[in-house]
């Protein structure tokens, strides 16, 4: 019991007052009852304020607790506070800053806008008091000269990209009415006087003993001064309107003249050579562009214009323009070489970076009439057509669909689809000229054509052909086309043709005498007019000439090889056409008449190739089926030679092919 009550742990037996239970029950044993409950009445008050102090430590630590939270949520309250208020100092430093870019944004803007101001601004003239009286004052007759020159500005019609001028205010004119007092229009109009380009009109009106009359001034030039009755004011404002017009936008000021029908005048011709001789470097490209077109009004002076024109690429060697005005005259002096040449560079400029120098819906036709005059001019005649119904799909851009009409008809005909050809012409109406004159004719159009023309040719009727050559020849409107007066290289070797294919070989040569000899189409002719005479040294020479002067078109060297297969020389003949595929792989005729020099050779299966290949480019060609057919019926292929020869039979035919089809069908397929 000792050892056990050595080993007992006191803590293990003590009470809430910290008193051993042994002691007390010792204590309590040896004491009376008095002493015992009065013992532990004592313990029991004890152990009363021992808990009184623990409720009294756990409100204590309750309201520790409480204060704690409220620190908590003021301290949380505190930090969202000085968060709210560091947000709205950033907010308030970040709208400062936003006003402050704002404002030098609108300075900026306000200065560059004031920098590039080309504004025309017209300032309120000075005026009799009696007209002041009656409503007219300054403002009044300032907003008098606005209009005319506004009409003017949409009168002008020109391919010409705005920001080409040298001297640009377009639509942007104005009447500037001073206001009273400092105003931001004030600051502004500071701006623009310091750093744009702007044009102050100013001028007076004042009574004379006749009437009234009127000086307007353009900057610092000399005023232009006209005079007229009183109530002459409108018509004084127009001859006003056109001075300012001239020597603000001269440019646009000739252009205006053209569509007025007034560029026949000598101040058209004034006008141009002054900008072109004297004017600012951006503007005399342009200028001698539009004059190179002068000498051709009245007369053949290609010379003269080929001279401008080419002044103007050295000036300008890479501007569309240029380019294609180049392409126009060129061709008009019968120049193929050079022409396809400038059809190139104006591709590859209009492809470029220059492209914006004249105006989209200008740029698009010009670059599909220009993609129309390549196939042209190496015998694709299809892809021309297509390019000319693509042309038709635009939007008109002066004439551009009259263009693609005439041009897609004319080139059908070339391409032996004389349907085809038939079928554009019922949208030119009966009169050819009528619609050239509507449509304002002439802003693109190199390789001049007469489509009905064409269209008979390439049946074989050649009489008529010529008649209705001479038909729209005689069109009184006609002679007002400036294309017109070239007759030495765009119509008269066509009339000669018609000449020698219906026998008048005399005419022929005559008309064909009076044409120059650097014209690639002229000498084509004389060589087709010894053919019919059967000169064939002289033939050869012209055919000679041609391929000198235009070694990269085709047609020369198809001639030449036609010539030499009349003549009975079927291997020479092959070389040439040979050459004209190379020169123009597109170009069904060499093709064709290569089979038939084949066949000639006793090699229709040989020709059988050509003529597949010379269908890919002339598929509604009848002769081209009918040889064809030829060549598959002496192969032995009669279903094929069948095929052909009623392909041929719904195709348009010569009276010679007509009669050769029935033998053919008589002797191979019946």
């Amino acid at each position: 019991m000792a050892e056990e009550t050595e080993g007992h742990e006191p803590g293990a037996t003590e009470i809430a007052g910290g008193v051993d239970p042994s002691a007390i029950g010792l204590a309590l044993g040896g004491a009376s009852r008095q002493k015992a409950d009065a013992f532990l009445d004592e313990q029991t008050r004890a152990a009363r304020e021992q808990i009184k102090v623990s409720i009294a430590q756990e409100r204590v630590m309750q309201l520790q607790a409480d204060d704690l939270l409220r620190e908590h949520k003021l301290r949380h309250w505190s930090f969202v506070m000085h968060h709210f208020s560091d947000v709205m100092k950033v907010t308030f430093e970040l709208a400062v800053a936003f006003v402050a870019v704002v404002v030098i944004a609108v300075i900026a803007t306000a200065i560059w806008a004031a920098a590039h101001d080309d504004s025309l601004v017209i300032q309120a003239f000075k005026v009799p008091p009696d007209m002041a009286r009656k409503g007219l004052d300054g403002d009044v007759v300032a907003s008098e000269l606005l209009d005319p020159l506004r009409s003017m500005q949409a009168e002008t019609q020109t391919m010409r990209a705005p920001g080409t001028y040298a001297s640009d205010w377009t639509n942007d004119i104005r009447v500037e009415i001073p206001e009273t007092g400092v105003s931001i229009g004030d600051a502004y109009r500071y701006l623009a006087g310091w750093l744009g380009h702007r044009t102050f009109i100013a001028g007076e009106i004042y009574d004379t003993d006749h009437g009234i009359a009127l000086t307007a001034r353009v900057g610092n030039n000399p005023g232009v001064h006209f005079e007229g009755p009183e109530n002459g004011l409108g018509a004084l404002m127009q001859k006003a309107a056109e001075a300012i017009y001239r020597q603000t936008q001269p440019y646009r000021y000739a252009m205006y003249l053209v569509g007025t029908r007034r560029d026949q005048t000598a101040e058209y011709e004034e006008v141009l050579r002054d900008l072109a001789l004297d004017g600012p470097p951006s503007e005399r490209p342009w200028a001698y562009a539009l004059w190179a077109f002068k000498p051709l009004d009245t007369a053949d002076n290609t010379a003269e214009a080929l001279d401008r024109i080419r002044t103007a690429v050295r000036l300008a060697p890479d501007l569309p323009d240029t380019l294609t005005t180049l392409a126009d005259i060129e061709a008009l002096a019968g120049h193929d070489e050079r022409e396809l040449r400038a059809l190139v560079a104006t591709k590859t400029s209009l492809a470029g970076s220059r492209a914006d120098t004249i105006v989209p819906r200008a740029a698009q036709a010009t670059m599909i009439e220009t993609d129309a005059g390549i196939a042209e001019e190496t015998g694709d005649f299809g892809e021309a057509v297509r390019q000319y119904r693509e042309l038709e799909g635009e939007e008109d851009y002066q004439g551009s669909h009259w263009v693609g009409v005439r041009m897609g008809a004319a080139d059908a005909a070339f391409a032996h689809d004389v349907g085809g050809a038939r079928e554009m012409l019922g949208r030119l109406g009966d009169d050819e000229m009528a619609p050239l004159m509507a449509s304002g004719f002439g802003w693109q159009l190199p390789n001049l054509q007469f489509p009905q023309f064409a269209a008979l040719a390439a049946q074989g009727d050649w009489c008529a052909a010529r008649k209705d050559l001479e038909k729209a020849l005689s069109v009184p409107a006609a002679r007002q086309i400036r294309l017109m007066q070239n007759f030495h290289r765009q119509i008269w070797p066509w009339l000669a043709l018609a000449d020698a294919k219906t026998g008048d070989i005399k005419a022929a040569a005559k008309l064909i005498g009076k044409t120059p000899l650097d014209c690639y189409l002229c000498n084509r002719v004389r060589g087709y007019i010894d053919v019919a005479e059967n000169n064939w040294q002289g033939a050869a020479w012209w055919f000679g000439m041609a391929v000198g002067e235009a070694p990269d078109i085709p047609f020369a060297y198809a001639d030449w090889g036609a010539m030499l297969l009349r003549r009975g020389d079927c291997d020479a003949a092959i070389a040439k056409f040979r050459e004209a595929n190379l020169k123009g792989p597109h170009f069904a005729d060499p093709l064709e008449i290569w089979g038939e020099a084949l066949m000639l050779k006793y090699r229709s299966d040989l020709a059988l190739a050509k003529f597949e290949e010379a269908n890919k480019y002339a598929s509604n060609w009848g002769r081209l089926h009918l040889k064809w057919g030829e060549a598959l019926a002496y192969t032995g292929d009669k279903t094929g030679a069948q095929k052909q020869f009623a392909l041929a039979a719904r195709l348009d035919l010569t009276a010679l092919d007509k009669a050769a089809l029935a033998r053919m069908e008589t002797a191979h397929v019946r």
